[in-house]
């Protein structure tokens, strides 16, 4: 059987960062669970549909937020409460800030 983990292309990292979804109608405050270069998991208790394309604001502890066009890949309601989101596009700033993030989270954690 192949997990989310081993079907994913880039390496997350566990974060609890603020985040604010803005879908096609209304916005979501929640908070990251885990971050990488193409997506996240967002636990959060409204529910978003597969496929649906919604704004991120991320904010970290510190520096200026970051804003994130993604799409959801699946959305749970049991077991896994929240989203998880592929990144659709995000300016290069926002790009290298993420990977340095996580790349020093995991060296920090000693899987990288």
């Amino acid at each position: 059987m192949v997990t989310n983990t081993e079907r994913r292309s880039y390496p997350r990292a566990e974060i609890r960062w603020p985040v604010t979804i803005k879908p096609a109608q209304g916005i979501i405050e929640a908070k990251l669970r885990n971050l990488g270069i193409g997506g996240a998991y967002i636990h959060c208790e409204q529910t978003l549909e597969p496929g649906e394309a919604v704004t991120l604001t991320i904010q970290p502890p510190t520096g200026s937020p970051l804003t994130i066009t993604a799409k959801v890949a699946w959305a749970g309601k049991v077991l896994a409460l929240g989203v998880g989101v592929h990144f659709v596009e995000m300016s290069d700033q926002d790009r290298q800030f993420i990977s340095a993030t996580v790349s020093k989270l995991l060296s920090d954690t000693g899987i990288a």
